[in-house]
């Protein structure tokens, strides 16, 4: 398989691997109602995740096969992702100050460059 296609698999894996279990996050969140289980949201939750970690273990192939060997840096991929698209979901990054945001903005950026330059010095 060719370095773009690998490359692709492993953005579009941890992409929906973190958008599932960002999904499964915000469901939880709703599960608890008045402190009584919603059947609807606790089992929503289990599905998005159950999905998101086997989208994350197949990801783990092809980001082996990318190079990113390190456990630290694949679950670090699924970690920015999945923040992000918790932030987003909720709406909650709107709520943020604009110090906030700056923050999140750079501790993503910061995360995606360890994972690169690490990656790089596996290889």
């Amino acid at each position: 398989m060719s370095q773009l296609a690998n490359a692709a698999l492993v953005f579009g894996l941890t992409v929906f691997s973190g958008f599932l279990d960002a999904r499964g996050f915000i469901y939880a969140g709703k599960a608890w109602p008045g402190g009584q289980l919603d059947l609807k949201w606790g089992i929503s939750a289990v599905l998005a995740f159950v999905g998101g970690l086997s989208c994350y273990v197949v990801a783990v192939r092809f980001m082996q096969g990318a190079g990113i060997q390190g456990v630290a840096l694949q679950s670090a991929l699924w970690f920015v992702v999945t923040g992000i698209g918790v932030a987003i979901m909720d709406a909650s990054i709107l709520q943020w100050s604009r110090t906030q945001q700056v923050v999140g903005v750079l501790v993503a950026v910061g995360l995606c460059w360890l994972i690169a330059s690490t990656a790089a010095s596996e290889s």
